[in-house]
């Protein structure tokens, strides 16, 4: 099938119709970096029309040093197609935004380029939790000074137990004892609220992220995780990584608890840690970052989230238990949020996938380029 383009006529499968249904901008250079054709979302997305792009560069549009042009380029200098979440692009008509690109040779002439560019979800995803945190501080704080508050009467009440105690005979000191007793388990509970408040900065230390998932495990298998069956499926080559290890324990335990009480006997728990690589000739390599992110995957075959409270799972008080509080999740993601991380979930019946990213810095003498991991995960 024959369409008319901008500037020249390209060869486009009979249903090149489903590119312009797509809900996200997709737009053909062609070997000299002219846009060619925009589907109705990129018309959209650059608030500008096909034909008013009739002569349009590329690199006059976005700028001929920027990285989604660089991206371009190296997509055909390798003949080859490549992808690259979270890059920054402005131009004159465009406010600057981050979108995963997608970049590759159009198929039916390998001289175009077709681009399409999504919206960041990961982003928007990091805003919606960086709210979820805000409610999770405002809770702990709340939480914190009722801890302070409730100390002092109870320190009373203990004194005062232990006082009625020398005064009372052998058959009424063991309710005295009883009293001060559950004022300590009080007390206890309360200075552990206390410590869970997130006043306090991170206490940052190099650990090792398998060691701490071995340590939740072990706790989760000799407690409310008997009945479920283990499988580990770690990365061997992830570096040590900065973060506040009690936290991070207390992370994996609430995920792993939540995982128990949705499971039944013989149920499997699946802990899985990755690179969240890109594609194999991705642009991060080329644009200069040693950064990536680190994927923890925690996944149960438990009877999922109901489909309406998925959106709101990580909210304080929002719970699918009958008697749950709503309040582990929402520090799940206060944790990561405050990790610099985003925590995404997936559920149906069967099945539930917790995805935490941590974009966290690898430390030290640990550090490693790009191109030295990829060729260690060969």
């Amino acid at each position: 099938m024959q369409t008319n383009f901008l500037n020249t006529e390209v060869n486009l499968p009979a249903g090149y119709a489903v590119l312009d249904s797509l809900p996200y901008p997709i737009f053909i250079l062609d070997n000299s970096n002219y846009f060619t054709w925009l589907n109705h979302a990129a018309e959209t997305f650059f608030n500008s029309s096909l034909a008013i792009f009739n002569g349009t560069s590329a690199e006059e549009y976005f700028n001929s040093d920027s990285d989604i042009m660089k991206m371009i380029s190296l997509a055909r200098e390798k003949m080859s197609s490549l992808s690259e979440h979270s890059v920054s692009i402005s131009a004159s008509k465009l406010k600057q935004t981050k979108v995963n690109i997608q970049v590759g040779p159009f198929y039916s002439n390998d001289k175009y380029i077709v681009v399409s560019l999504q919206k960041n979800m990961l982003e928007q995803v990091a805003k919606s939790q960086n709210l979820f945190k805000g409610a999770a501080l405002s809770m702990s704080k709340v939480t914190a000074l009722l801890a302070h508050e409730i100390r002092n009467p109870l320190a009373g009440i203990r004194g005062a137990a232990q006082l009625l105690e020398l005064e009372l005979g052998k058959e009424n000191q063991e309710l005295s004892k009883l009293i001060v007793t559950e004022t300590d388990r009080i007390i206890k509970l309360l200075e552990r609220i206390e410590k869970l408040s997130a006043d306090k900065p991170l206490h940052l230390e190099e650990i090792n992220i398998h060691e701490v998932l071995d340590h939740c495990l072990m706790i989760n298998s000799s407690s409310f995780g008997k009945h479920l069956s283990i499988q580990r499926d770690y990365d061997p080559s992830l570096p040590l990584i900065s973060a506040d290890r009690d936290l991070f324990i207390q992370l994996f335990l609430n995920l792993f608890k939540n995982a128990s009480e949705a499971t039944l006997k013989n149920d499997v728990l699946v802990v899985k840690t990755s690179y969240a690589l890109s594609a194999p000739h991705s642009a991060l390599e080329q644009l200069g970052s040693n950064q990536l992110p680190l994927q923890i995957e925690i996944i149960d075959t438990g009877r999922g989230i109901a489909p309406e409270l998925q959106e709101y799972i990580f909210e304080p008080f929002v719970s699918d238990k009958l008697n749950g509080s709503g309040l582990g999740l929402a520090l799940v993601a206060s944790v990561v949020s405050e990790h610099g991380g985003v925590i995404d979930v997936r559920s149906s019946a069967g099945k539930t996938h917790f995805i935490i990213n941590l974009p966290l810095k690898i430390l030290g003498k640990n550090q490693k380029s790009f191109s030295q991991l990829k060729d260690e995960l060969k």
